[in-house]
């Protein structure tokens, strides 16, 4: 990438060049550039109904683009950021989506809203791309302006199911939440066996306030020599006590978003040797995009929490930019980033995601579920390691 020295206009504080706020109707954008790049981050900053904020996922986007303003912006142009709070409700999310489309706004980055069933669609008539959002509700698997860095939970659980498989388990049964999204993982982990000598011995339905788990675990193992846990990181966290508790020796996987650092930190020896399905590098493995990160985030948001949200925000910045590095800046726009975000062929941004081909058609319901790669990991000494440095492609279908 040909670093071009900004124009005086540039040089203005950091501070102006992105703005953080929530996105009320009567907030104004920050003062910018004229000619500045304008990207947009929607999610639940705050979240005072179900207690889980994420704002970490903002910090991410927010270090990637002072990285990339702080190295001459792209291409010399400088990058504004909006970031627009949800606050875990749809109106507001609605809200964020209309005040992009109306800002002038030309890609939303790294979204981690609930909400995409009300964004994607004003999204889709405003002809704004959301890049590497958290792939949760089906528009997020097929809205045309949808491109998710990863195969959300289809595509984690079924690694999930294939890394089993690929560790020698032979009867593989899948504990879930006793919910139509729980029972849904059962298609995908069916979905990760094919190809495979192993077998689906079936899905275990725990319903989201049971007392007690141990009943569940003791189940799993009459019929299975391996588990694969969809659910939450609390509720995973239960079902792992109880599965080493029922037996110590058999191999349990999980989803990374099951698995997070204070989960394992819970957990202790209970989660050494977890299998670890994830569509990111894990943090703790290393490696030189992972080193980026953490600098980033050190510099911009020392007391951000690290996690796979963080990084998914930081990864959107960067898969923008390196999408539209070879346009020339004065063409880029929300038209020809669509246009160009469905044109990618291998498109790298390091070692922590699989290279991104958006140009593959797939069949609905997860058309828009391009990356279908993850990488295997395990817990050492409280740590997510990779088993091998290979990315692993899964199927959705089975």
């Amino acid at each position: 990438m040909k670093i071009v020295t900004p124009k005086p206009l540039f040089l203005l504080p950091l501070l102006l060049l992105f703005l953080l706020s929530g996105c009320g109707d009567g907030d104004q954008m920050a003062q910018a550039p004229d000619d500045s790049i304008k990207l947009m981050f929607i999610g639940q900053i705050t979240d005072t109904a179900n207690a889980t904020p994420l704002p970490e996922a903002a910090d991410g986007v927010r270090a990637a683009v002072a990285a990339i303003n702080a190295g001459g912006g792209l291409n010399g142009r400088p990058l504004t950021l909006e970031i627009c709070d949800d606050r875990a409700d749809a109106n507001e999310a609605t809200k964020c989506a209309r005040r992009a489309a109306r800002e002038g706004i030309v890609a939303t980055v790294g979204n981690s809203s609930n909400f995409g069933n009300v964004i994607l669609p004003v999204l889709e008539q405003a002809g704004i791309a959301s890049i590497g959002h958290n792939p949760i509700s089906p528009q997020d698997f097929s809205s045309p302006v949808a491109f998710p860095l990863q195969g959300g939970s289809p595509g984690m659980v079924a690694g999930a199911a294939n890394m089993l498989a690929d560790q020698g388990a032979s009867r593989i049964r899948i504990a879930a939440v006793d919910s139509p999204a729980g029972a849904s993982s059962e298609a995908f982990a069916k979905a990760g066996l094919v190809g495979t000598d192993s077998e689906f011995a079936g899905i275990t339905l725990v319903p989201i306030g049971a007392p007690d788990y141990a009943i569940y675990a003791q189940s799993i193992f009459q019929d299975s020599d391996g588990v694969l846990i969809g659910m939450n990181a609390d509720q995973a966290a239960r079902m792992i006590t109880a599965l080493r508790q029922a037996d110590p020796d058999k191999p349990i996987a999980v989803t990374m978003a099951a698995l997070p650092p204070a989960t394992i930190e819970q957990l202790g020896q209970a989660a050494e040797g977890i299998l670890v399905s994830t569509p990111f590098r894990p943090i703790t493995a290393g490696g030189e995009t992972i080193e980026k990160f953490l600098a980033g985030m050190a510099k911009t948001a020392p007391n951000a929490r690290i996690n796979g949200f963080s990084l998914q925000g930081w990864l959107a910045v960067q898969t923008f930019s390196r999408a539209m590095e070879s346009l020339p800046v004065e063409q880029i726009s929300a038209q020809s980033v669509l246009t160009r975000m469905n044109s990618l062929n291998q498109l790298s941004v390091g070692d922590a995601l699989a290279p991104l081909t958006t140009t593959d058609e797939y069949k609905p319901p997860f058309n828009r579920l391009f990356n279908r790669k993850v990488l295997f990991g395990v817990v050492r000494n409280g740590e997510i390691r990779l088993v091998d440095e290979d990315w692993h492609q899964v199927s959705l279908v089975h």
